[in-house]
């Protein structure tokens, strides 16, 4: 995460910029990809005032806040931006499979009598690189991961084997490929 520190009508002193790298450290526990997030700080009369603006996977994030004090208003601002990032990371997680390997995809169940008791899955795929689908079936901590590689607009199965290894599974050609897992 790269920070751009702008101030308006009031100095960025070490402390202050070390207070407020030291507090944006807690977004990446929320293992979301965050870019340059820009804060500024400002103060008319009375009022500290701090604003973050930012983009996180496509996702425009703001947050801006006013109290008496600049230390505060940094803290309520990091807060907001913290929820709205919890809010994007839940959005993401599929929550139906309890402690099982998650597998990423809508579910949308079809008569059993028409499928001789087999549960059909139609997933909604995401247009991904490999690299993309390799960072997000490790940060999300997923056993399996259907996608359609965005360069070559073929359906893709990233699938992680018991020794750790990852799995390309491309079903349109006639080998499977195994790539190393790099964490």
């Amino acid at each position: 995460m790269r920070l751009m520190i702008t101030g308006r009508h009031v100095a960025i002193t070490p402390a202050l910029r070390e207070y407020i790298e030291l507090r944006m450290e807690r977004l990446d526990r929320y293992g979301l990809k965050l870019g340059t997030l820009q804060i500024l700080l400002s103060v008319e009369k009375f009022h500290h005032v701090a604003e973050v603006v930012g983009v996180v996977q496509g996702r425009r994030l703001q947050a801006k806040t006013s109290t008496e004090e600049m230390y505060a208003s940094i803290d309520e601002v990091v807060d907001k931006l913290g929820a709205q990032l919890r809010k994007l990371k839940e959005r993401k997680v599929n929550h139906k499979f309890g402690d099982q390997p998650r597998v990423r995809a809508v579910v949308r169940k079809t008569p059993r009598a028409e499928n001789h008791g087999m549960e059909v899955v139609r997933p909604r795929l995401e247009a991904l690189t490999v690299e993309e689908a390799v960072e997000m079936l490790n940060a999300e901590k997923l056993a399996l991961l259907m996608f359609v590689n965005a360069l070559s607009g073929s359906i893709q199965v990233l699938q992680r084997l018991p020794n750790g290894r990852l799995s390309l599974i491309d079903p349109a050609s006639d080998r499977a490929r195994v790539a190393h897992d790099r964490a």
